[in-house]
């Protein structure tokens, strides 16, 4: 009866996180193509530029904790007083880093002329890190609570996407794009914490020093990892802002923005099996590493699939849906399709998979070569080509593919031969 229990559970969890992520696909789909007309190739391309810029802090402020977190309340959801702890210490946390980050941030943007002429710009999109860091997903997640974040998230999808069409008409209202979304983000976050406290009588308190402290340290090796990874995905952006124009950016970032979107569908996926994968491998690792060895198989097919798909009607649907200047995108497009088969692979492979099995301890020194690795193909390759989004371009898939088959021999060495090394 619990097995059939756990199995409706998981499903009812998997549906309302679909439909999240459909959300998170269809509204994209709709506005992105729209602020693309609207405000330009150009201007998106600046858009595109400071929100690579502002992924550092915003990954200062992440800090890991949202999957170190989930794990917590995964492990604490039968104790409300260790749940208050564990949101309560994780907000404090996050509210000491929004502070750190934000003096690092605001002496950057004022201290260089490419990033001062647009200061405002900068100032609203740090503060969309304040309203996401307020949306506490990885409770909801570790609660296995996903229909809370299945309304939150479409609210604010269509707050934001109706916000969009009334206010973004001409070129110049290209700064409402990120402050649309702050606002959205915002509301979102407040109504959470209010749902937390009515729905799972969790009170928000002031814990002991220690506690907060401790979020650090159990955060910190995903820190390290993900730090390391925006080295190979916001940095690659960051570079190709400061050594080519906003248009070229633009190109680059139309082309990458359609493989995240894609590959952003296998995200329910994770967010759903995360939870039940780490209370499968705490009974049984053996039958752990058949249902992951399953889902892997299954996330290979249909991303090869959808692959295909896209290889062969590239040019038809970005010609469509932005416009006959975006076919500049196409070739950077090809380059980084395989991306659409990689990126699920690798982000099934280390935020279900490997954390399951703890071993992000790993995760650092993975992370740390592939991030030396993409500085150097970038430092070799870029003064010897006048393309330099194709080595960007290059460079991402790169790391990409790397970052994947360390990962595969990772989970080989420590995990598939474990049974035979006892």
């Amino acid at each position: 009866m619990t097995q059939k229990n756990d199995t409706k559970k998981l499903i009812n969890n998997f549906i309302s996180l679909f439909i999240v992520q459909g959300a998170n696909f269809i509204v994209p789909l709709i506005t992105f193509p729209y602020i693309v007309h609207v405000i330009g190739i150009e201007k998106f391309g600046l858009l595109a530029f400071a929100t690579a810029f502002i992924a550092y802090p915003l990954l200062l402020v992440t800090y890991g904790l949202d999957l170190s977190g989930a794990r917590e309340v995964a492990s604490a959801k039968n104790s409300k007083r260790r749940l208050s702890i564990v949101l309560s210490s994780i907000l404090l946390a996050r509210l000491l880093l929004i502070t750190i980050a934000a003096l690092i941030t605001f002496l950057i943007v004022f201290s260089f002329e490419r990033f001062s002429k647009d200061w405002l710009l900068y100032v609203i999109t740090f503060g969309s890190i304040i309203g996401t860091m307020t949306f506490p997903i990885w409770f909801f997640q570790g609660m296995e609570k996903m229909k809370f974040i299945t309304y939150l998230s479409i609210g604010s999808r269509l707050l934001y996407m109706v916000g969009l069409f009334i206010f973004l008409q001409k070129e110049e209202d290209y700064l409402y794009v990120l402050l649309l979304n702050l606002i959205t983000l915002f509301m979102v976050g407040i109504i959470s914490l209010v749902v937390i406290k009515r729905e799972f009588g969790i009170k928000l308190i002031f814990p002991r020093i220690k506690y907060i402290l401790l979020q650090f340290v159990k955060g910190w090796h995903l820190f390290i990892s993900h730090f390391a990874i925006n080295l190979f995905t916001s940095f690659n952006m960051l570079v190709l802002g400061l050594v080519s124009s906003d248009l070229v950016v633009g190109y680059y970032a139309i082309a990458e923005k359609v493989v995240k979107i894609i590959a952003s569908l296998f995200n329910p996926l994770n967010q759903a099996l995360f939870p039940h994968v780490v209370q499968l491998v705490k009974k049984s690792k053996e039958k752990g590493k058949l249902f992951v060895n399953k889902i892997s198989i299954a996330i290979l097919g249909i991303s090869m699939f959808i692959w295909g798909f896209f290889i062969i009607f590239s040019e038809n649907i970005f010609e469509l849906v932005f416009g006959k200047e975006a076919i500049n995108s196409i070739p950077i497009f090809n380059i980084l399709s395989i991306l659409i088969v990689i990126m699920p692979l690798a982000a099934w492979m280390y935020n279900v998979i490997l954390i399951s099995f703890k071993l992000e301890k790993y995760f650092i020194k993975i992370f740390s070569t592939i991030a030396i690795l993409n500085v150097i193909v970038i430092a070799s390759l870029l003064p010897g080509f006048d393309e330099k989004v194709n080595v960007i371009s290059f460079s991402l898939v790169f790391s990409e593919v790397i970052s994947l088959l360390f990962g595969l021999y990772l989970y080989k060495t420590k995990v598939l031969t474990s049974r035979t090394s006892k």
